[in-house]
């Protein structure tokens, strides 16, 4: 026996519902994320111009004579050739103008310079800006206009796409319920494009963070050893610089091969005051310097069964971060505590302590509350526990400080 056609008319316009409904949220979905990527994208854009005229205005300070080729900024410009998206970039020092690579056929009204700072569109192209202090003294207004075009033709052809989905949609569902089955395949491949999309993100944001850190000590680096080749001259100030720029070059790419490649551990049995004495050697005079107290705690001695490469490395990275985190006239404390079938290390900031809405993603990888590195450095520390069959933990108060603990075993099982 047929249904009734007032049952099949329920379940067509139910169903039709649903897809118009999928159909618009997918369209104000990719719009959003279309927004957002082409948002990213300029941020991004305009992140990695203010560090180079950072880098740029340190080395230049640091300079007794600048050369010719860096007595303006016409080395930008080159560099530029290598961001086809973008049209165009304003650097402005107290209203003088020191670059424009806007074409001639682009004005930039005062309307752009208004409301840049958020974000404006603008006849396909979008403007974003920002003031900065490259030094003290130094005061600069950068503007750069990335080419979206692309982005509305993509949109036009992504409404079309779903438009004819939805004719299509609504033709087989005239014909009957067979088109259910169907529209839960549909859902399944957006979802898988849905995680494709993520993968893809999280790929890009992994090489905008490695492109922002490696850049800029190259940069550095390449400068420094171009100004020492020009004029033929070693300087001891730009050779430190180089040093230190290479040292930090060496501990990102560090954090990086161990997130990627993972680590073997060869344990042994340490002393723990043995552990504690190169960490306090290593750090006291680092930590002295910032004007921090540095307070060693040491109890009785034991041993641990522990790779003592990587134990050191990942109290190594809870010190820097305490560092970090203490304030001036702060206190820093490094310490351990014997149980019975372990040693629990712990290192102890008295700084701001750790935000309650951060704490459930500290040990995750590339999450970091910091304008700069990987967010590698306690997501290692939390490798490094579990390779010892150890743990990890921390306690944390505003206002008052943190406290990591990290635990090995005392002997091999």
């Amino acid at each position: 026996m047929l249904p009734k056609l007032s049952g099949y008319k329920t379940i067509f316009f139910l169903t039709l519902g649903v897809l118009i409904l999928a159909t618009v949220t997918e369209v104000v979905y990719f719009r959003y994320f279309l927004d957002k990527s082409i948002a990213r994208e300029a941020r991004s854009t305009l992140n990695f111009l203010e560090a180079r005229l950072t880098a740029y205005v340190e080395t230049i300070a640091l300079l007794p004579e600048v050369p010719d080729y860096l007595k303006d900024l016409a080395w930008l410009t080159d560099e530029l050739q290598g961001q086809p998206q973008l049209v165009g970039v304003l650097v402005k020092e107290k209203g003088k103008i020191l670059l424009n690579t806007f074409p001639e056929n682009i004005s930039l009204p005062q309307t752009i310079f208004n409301n840049c700072y958020q974000g404006f569109n603008r006849k396909n192209v979008r403007y974003v800006c920002q003031k900065f202090e490259a030094l003290p003294d130094r005061e600069f207004f950068l503007l750069l206009g990335l080419d979206i075009s692309f982005a509305h033709k993509a949109f036009a052809n992504f409404i079309f796409l779903s438009a004819c989905i939805l004719i299509a949609g609504t033709v087989l569902l005239a014909s009957g319920l067979f088109y259910l089955e169907k529209f839960s395949r549909r859902q399944k491949e957006l979802e898988e494009k849905l995680l494709a999309s993520e993968k893809l993100a999280a790929m890009g944001k992994m090489s905008a963070m490695v492109a922002h850190e490696i850049r800029n000590p190259l940069n550095s680096i390449v400068m420094g050893l171009h100004y020492m080749s020009e004029t033929k001259k070693l300087s001891p100030e730009i050779m430190e610089m180089i040093k230190g720029e290479a040292q930090k070059l060496t501990e990102l790419t560090g954090e990086l091969f161990s997130y990627t490649r993972g680590f073997e551990i060869k344990p042994q049995q340490i002393d723990v005051l043995e552990v504690v004495k190169e960490l306090e050697e290593k750090f006291r005079e680092k930590i002295e310097r910032l004007g921090l107290i540095f307070i060693v705690e040491k109890g009785p001695s034991a041993s641990i069964w522990v790779d003592k490469r990587w134990c050191l490395r990942a109290l190594e990275n809870l010190l820097r971060n305490a560092m970090e985190a203490t304030p001036a006239g702060g206190t820093v404390k490094l310490g351990y505590e014997v149980l019975d079938k372990e040693v629990c290390f712990y290192v102890q900031d008295s700084g701001e302590g750790v935000p309650l809405a951060v704490q459930d993603k500290l040990f995750e990888p590339f999450f970091t509350t910091k304008d700069s590195g990987f967010g590698l450095g306690l997501y290692l520390v939390r490798k490094v526990a579990e390779a010892h069959d150890g743990r990890v933990s921390f306690t944390s108060k505003q206002g008052e400080g943190t406290i990591f603990k990290i635990c090995f075993p005392k002997t091999h099982e």
